[in-house]
């Protein structure tokens, strides 16, 4: 993995994605300031990881928060020494395995969902709909987490909280070769 932009900024909002491609899962880590320039951006698609059957029946359901959760996502924000890299304050997500999977103090995790793609909102104390730059969100936290994305939900809804997730998703197509595929068509 490696580092392509470092600034320096007070407010840090830290974006996961995790992508299956045929070469196993990728993932990607933009941390950015408050207007939503870059501060840190690393990846994993050097080395995707691949599920095999001894895995998946030894794992069984704990497989893919431990897999997306604390492997893919424990790695994106240490380092090589395990140590943390720029901390966000809040880490935003798309895949529910990372909510059940990673849990770091002083990180406060939410994952967004387009409005319409989930179920329902079937516990307020831990759901609910808000609506952001990006339009209408379903946003969902551990329990834990309630009094610190009570305090963070009025600064949701003045950004495009879905944008960074598609510039890490074209990141991870440009870095593992997929970009210049598009490109030449």
């Amino acid at each position: 993995m490696e580092p392509t932009c470092v600034t320096e900024s007070s407010q840090k909002i830290g974006y996961v994605v995790v992508v299956k491609r045929e070469e196993g899962y990728v993932g990607g880590y933009l941390c950015v300031n408050e207007r939503g320039a870059p501060i840190e951006f690393w990846h994993t698609t050097e080395s995707p990881i691949k599920i095999n059957r001894l895995q998946a029946l030894l794992y069984g359901k704990t497989l893919m928060p431990e897999l997306i959760g604390r492997h893919i996502t424990g790695t994106l924000l240490s380092d090589e020494h395990g140590e943390p890299r720029i901390k966000p304050s809040l880490l935003l997500i798309k895949e529910e395995a990372i909510l059940h999977g990673f849990d770091v103090p002083g990180i406060t995790l939410i994952l967004i969902e387009p409005l319409g793609s989930s179920p329902t909102l079937n516990d307020e104390s831990t759901c609910q709909c808000i609506t952001t730059g990006a339009g209408e969100v379903v946003i969902r936290w551990n329990q834990e987490s309630t009094a610190d994305v009570k305090r963070l939900i009025p600064r949701l809804k003045s950004v495009d909280v879905l944008e960074p997730f598609e510039r890490i998703c074209m990141l991870l197509d440009e870095l593992s070769g997929k970009g210049l595929e598009k490109s030449k068509e």
